[in-house]
């Protein structure tokens, strides 16, 4: 087992973890047969965003439709 630095984010990671713990990208040992298949579900089903990243789209998404309902109060009560 050997220590290697993630391609995505650059944590070290090991040559046998099937994603990075740090941010979930696919591991050099995700080939083929369960790993493989693992790996594709992961990345469809949105593991391979980190926790920061889906953080900052749910606030922004929650900000915009905070600024669009203030806009269309404004607008029409004006």
């Amino acid at each position: 087992m050997a220590l290697i630095p993630c391609a995505a984010c650059g944590h070290t990671i090991s040559t046998e973890a099937p994603s990075c713990p740090s941010c979930g990208h696919p591991g050099a040992n995700a080939k083929g047969g369960r790993d493989g298949l693992a790996r594709i579900a992961g990345t469809v089903a949105g593991s391979y965003i980190s926790a920061q990243m889906l953080a900052s789209i749910i606030v922004g998404s929650v900000a915009i439709v905070s600024f669009a309902a203030i806009m269309i109060a404004v607008i029409l009560k004006g």
